[in-house]
């Protein structure tokens, strides 16, 4: 999960940069660049929530407050 993570990270900004780049070299391949931009991103949450459903989980096994 980490590595998807830091993958979809990279990817985004990567994608980004060279797209903002390719926008006054060629349209056609700056539009296919941030598309791969936006799923990168689309990842990236998806991964953050996944992450964030499985600290609750463990959180609420690991909870003693009625002790």
């Amino acid at each position: 999960m980490e590595k998807l993570k830091y993958i979809s990270m990279f990817s985004a900004v990567m994608t980004q940069i060279v797209g903002i780049i390719f926008l006054f070299i060629n349209i056609k391949i700056a539009i296919g660049l941030f598309f791969v931009y936006f799923l990168s991103l689309l990842v990236l949450v998806i991964t953050f929530i996944k992450i964030r459903i499985d600290e609750k989980k463990e959180d609420d096994k690991n909870d003693y407050r009625d002790y």
